[in-house]
């Protein structure tokens, strides 16, 4: 009897460890598949941040990819030439008078300083093209672009080079 009782000690005994191993098991399982799942998650991220611009031109047709491509130019300005205000009669009506003031953006310093020796005739072709303007033209915001186009096609052929006179600005315009 001592036998079987130490049989049943036994027995007892080993499905009370067993017992023990398992739900340790089950712990590490889950401890296991927890870590591969974020690995998994890891490595995928990880390769997006690595790949993504490449997979993303591949499979957009490499519109994102020609966007980041082309460098960002910044734009320089030149210096500008700041010319005094321009006082004249506007069209229509003779009591009426406008004051303009210009500024003239060229390529370096040495096309400043052929632009100083042609400021009468610059002046000239300014007001040629601003007294042909009613009060209406000059006070539309809309208009002034298509001013400021105008007079810079008339000084243009006056600038060595394409790119001799690069913009005209119009600081002030006050009509009375």
């Amino acid at each position: 009897m001592a036998e079987e009782r130490r049989e049943v000690a036994d027995v007892a005994e080993m499905e009370q460890m067993e017992g023990q191993e398992r739900p340790a098991k089950k712990g590490k399982f889950k401890l296991i598949l927890i870590i591969v799942f974020v690995l998994i998650i890891a490595g995928g991220a990880g390769g997006y941040f690595v790949f993504g611009k490449k997979v993303m031109a591949k499979y957009m047709g490499n519109k994102a990819g020609a966007a980041q491509a082309a460098p960002v130019k910044k734009e320089v300005v030149g210096p500008i030439l700041q010319l005094d205000p321009f006082v004249f009669n506007l069209t229509g009506n003779q009591s009426r008078y406008a004051k303009v003031t210009l500024g003239i953006e060229v390529k370096d310093v040495k096309a400043m300083e052929e632009a100083k020796k042609m400021i009468p005739v610059i002046r000239d072709r300014i007001l040629s093209i601003f007294g042909t303007k009613a009060a209406e033209v000059l006070m539309d915001v809309d208009q002034r672009e298509t001013i400021k186009k105008e007079v810079h096609a008339s000084l243009k052929t006056m600038f060595p080079g394409e790119d001799g006179l690069k913009a005209v600005y119009i600081t002030d315009i006050i009509i009375q």
